[in-house]
C-alpha cells in the first residue's frame, strides 16, 4: 500500500514537471516572437524616423529649424552701413605691417570683442562700419598701428519669436541675414483654411499680409512688414531684416476698415487690404503693375472725401507719392487698341459707363463688364438688357422664347398706335435680349459673345412699375407685391376720362412682350402698364349710330308684327 502511494506521487511529480517545461517552452517561443516583431518595428521606425519624428518635432515646435540655420545664405555683399553687429558675429583682424599677424575673435554675450594684446572693444548695436572704426581706434591706442584689415567672417545666428496667425508659432533660430519672409517660412507659413469651390480646392488666408508688426525685445513696435507688397512687386523695404530677439506678430486680417481698389489696365486688379501710408505707387504694385495698353496720363482716384475724382499722371514722379485713404478706388484708363475692330456701349449702373473696344465676335460680355469696373451697389443685375442690331443665335432664341411665352398666355396681344407707347417700344429695339447677370441666370456673361454696335443697359434697383398713358399722374410707382391693375391705377391717380381701362396693355420687363391685361396676368418689377385712349367719335357719328340702331329696331318691330298676324 505504501509502495503504490509512493509510485502515484512520483507519477504526479513527473507529469507536473512536464507541464511546467511545456509552459516554459511555449512562453519562450511567445517572447521570441514578440522580440522579433519589436525588432522589425524598430527597424521600420529607424528607416522612417527622419521623415516622421522630425516632422512631428517641427510641427510642435520642439526642434529648431537647423536645416535653415546651419548655413548662411547671402543676397549679395553685406552693406556695412546697415548691418548691425551683435553677440555671435565672428571677426578676423589682419595686421600686415610691420609683421603679418591675424587674430580671430567673436563678439561675446555682453557685446564685447576681445583681441590679444589689445583688450576688449564694446561694439554692440554698432553698424559694421562703426565697429571696424572702433576696432581700428583700439588697436591704435595700444601700439603703433600699421596696415590693418578687419572683416566679418561669419554672421551670427539668433532667436526670433514668431507669433499670431502662422501655422506653427514659436521661437526659431535664424541667421542675421534673414528677413521677415524667412521667419514666416520657418513657422510653416501664414495660417489659412481650405475651401471647396466649384469642384476645386481653394485656400483662404486667415492672416493679415500687409500689417505684420515687428517688435523689439522691450515689446515696442519698431516697424511693419508688408508681404503682399513684397511678393507682388518685389519691394525689399517691405520685407525688412530681422534683429536679435525680435518678435514678428502676424495679426488677423483687418476686415473692419474699407479696402482700397485698383481697376482698369492692371494685371491683377481688385480690392486690397489698406495699410498705413499707402500711396498710388503702392496700389499699382499691389495690382501687379500696368498692362501695355495702360494710359499713364489718365489715372483717376475716387475718394469718399471728394465729390470729384482726382486726375493723375504717372509721368510726374510726384504723382506716384499721392497718399491713399481707406475706401479709395484707383482707375487706370487704357489707350485705344487698334487691334480691336468693334466697340460696344455700356450704360446704367456700372462703375465706368461708356464705350469699350472689342474684338468683333470674340470679346465676351464678362470681359467688357470687367473693363467697366463691375456693377454699382444699386444695379438690378437680373434685368439687364443687351440690344443687338445683328441677327445671331442669341436674338433668334430670344424671339422664340418671347413667342412661346405669349402663346402660353390666354390674354390677347394688343396693337396700340399711341405715340407714348410707340416711344416705349422704341426702347425695345430689334434684337433686345434680357440677361440675368446676377450669377443665377442663363446664359452667363462669359458665354455671351459681343458684336460691334451692341449696347448693354443695366437699370437701377429696386425696379418699380411704370404707369403711362391716360392716367392722371403717370410715371414710375413702387412695385406692389401681388398688386393688381386697380392698385397701380390708384397710386397713379386713376384714369382720366379719355382712358380705356378695358384695353390696358402690360409690357413685360423680362422679355418685352406686350399682353392685354387680364386676371391671369401678373405685374412684376420693371413692367410697364399702359392705359390707351378711347376711340374718338364726333356728334354726327353718334347721330348716325343712333339712327342706325333706331332703324334696326323699327325693322325688327315690323317683322314681329307681321309674324304675329
Amino acid at each position: 500500500m505504501t509502495r503504490k502511494t509512493t509510485d502515484k506521487r512520483l507519477v504526479r511529480r513527473t507529469n507536473s514537471s512536464r507541464r511546467r517545461s511545456g509552459l516554459l517552452l511555449v512562453l519562450s517561443l511567445f517572447l521570441l516572437c514578440i522580440t522579433q516583431i519589436c525588432a522589425g518595428q524598430n527597424s521600420a521606425l529607424t528607416i522612417g524616423e527622419s521623415a516622421s519624428s522630425t516632422q512631428l518635432e517641427r510641427l510642435f515646435g520642439t526642434l529648431p529649424i537647423q536645416d535653415v540655420a546651419e548655413q548662411t545664405f547671402f543676397e549679395g555683399p553685406i552693406n556695412p552701413d546697415e548691418y548691425k553687429v551683435g553677440p555671435g558675429d565672428k571677426f578676423k583682424v589682419y595686421f600686415w605691417k610691420p609683421a603679418y599677424t591675424e587674430y580671430s575673435a567673436t563678439i561675446g554675450a555682453e557685446g564685447e570683442l576681445v583681441l590679444p594684446l589689445i583688450g576688449s572693444v564694446n561694439i554692440a548695436d554698432m553698424t559694421l562700419t562703426e565697429a571696424k572704426q572702433a576696432i581700428a581706434e583700439a588697436v591704435g591706442g595700444s601700439f603703433k598701428k600699421g596696415a590693418l584689415t578687419v572683416t566679418l567672417v561669419e554672421p551670427r545666428r539668433f532667436r526670433v519669436h514668431i507669433t499670431g496667425q502662422v501655422n506653427v508659432p514659436g521661437t526659431y533660430i535664424l541667421p542675421a541675414t534673414a528677413r521677415v519672409s524667412d521667419a514666416i517660412v520657418a513657422a510653416f507659413g501664414l495660417k489659412r483654411e481650405r475651401d471647396f469651390s466649384r469642384g476645386d480646392t481653394a485656400w483662404t488666408i486667415l492672416a493679415s499680409q500687409r500689417r505684420i508688426e515687428l517688435r523689439n525685445q522691450a515689446g515696442l513696435t519698431i516697424g511693419e512688414a508688408d508681404m503682399q507688397l513684397f511678393l507682388s512687386g518685389g519691394k525689399l523695404d517691405a520685407n525688412p531684416y530681422l534683429t536679435d530677439g525680435m518678435t514678428v506678430y502676424v495679426p488677423y486680417p483687418d476686415e473692419t476698415h474699407d479696402r482700397i481698389g485698383v481697376f482698369g489696365e492692371v494685371f491683377s486688379g481688385g480690392l486690397f487690404e489698406y495699410a498705413q501710408d499707402d500711396n498710388l505707387s503702392d496700389a499699382i504694385v499691389l495690382a501687379g503693375g500696368l498692362t501695355p495698353s495702360a494710359d499713364r496720363t489718365a489715372i483717376k482716384i475716387c475718394s469718399r472725401n471728394s465729390d470729384e475724382p482726382r486726375a493723375c499722371s504717372l509721368n510726374d514722379p510726384e504723382e506716384l507719392k499721392v497718399s491713399l485713404l481707406p475706401g479709395d478706388r484707383v482707375y487706370i484708363c487704357g489707350l485705344p487698341d487698334t487691334s480691336k475692330e468693334g466697340s460696344v456701349t455700356v450704360s446704367g449702373q456700372v462703375m465706368r459707363p461708356g464705350g469699350y473696344p472689342i474684338v468683333n465676335g470674340v470679346t465676351t460680355l464678362a470681359e467688357v463688364l470687367e473693363a467697366a469696373g463691375g456693377f454699382t451697389d444699386a444695379a438690378a443685375r437680373n434685368s439687364a438688357r443687351l440690344v443687338r442690331k445683328k441677327e445671331t443665335d442669341l436674338t433668334a432664341n430670344e424671339r422664340f422664347r418671347v413667342s412661346l411665352f405669349m402663346t402660353q398666355t390666354s390674354a390677347k396681344p394688343a396693337y396700340p398706335a399711341d405715340p407714348e407707347l410707340a416711344a416705349e417700344f422704341a426702347r425695345w429695339d430689334y434684337g433686345t435680349v434680357v440677361i440675368d447677370l446676377s450669377g443665377n441666370g442663363e446664359p452667363s456673361p462669359s458665354d455671351v459673345i459681343l458684336f460691334d454696335g451692341d449696347c448693354l443697359e443695366v437699370p437701377a434697383s429696386p425696379l418699380g412699375v411704370r404707369v403711362l398713358g391716360y392716367v392722371n399722374h403717370g410715371g414710375e410707382v413702387p412695385w406692389i407685391e401681388n398688386g393688381r391693375l386697380n392698385d397701380y391705377l390708384r397710386v397713379a391717380g386713376g384714369t382720366n376720362p379719355g382712358g380705356w381701362k378695358n384695353r390696358t396693355v402690360v409690357i413685360k420687363a423680362s422679355n418685352g412682350s406686350q399682353i392685354r391685361y387680364g386676371t391671369n396676368v401678373t405685374i412684376d418689377p420693371g413692367d410697364l402698364i399702359f392705359i390707351p385712349s378711347k376711340p374718338e367719335t364726333t356728334n354726327w357719328e353718334r347721330f348716325k349710330d343712333v339712327v342706325s340702331v333706331t332703324a334696326q329696331l323699327a325693322t325688327l318691330a315690323l317683322v314681329i308684327q307681321n309674324v304675329s298676324k
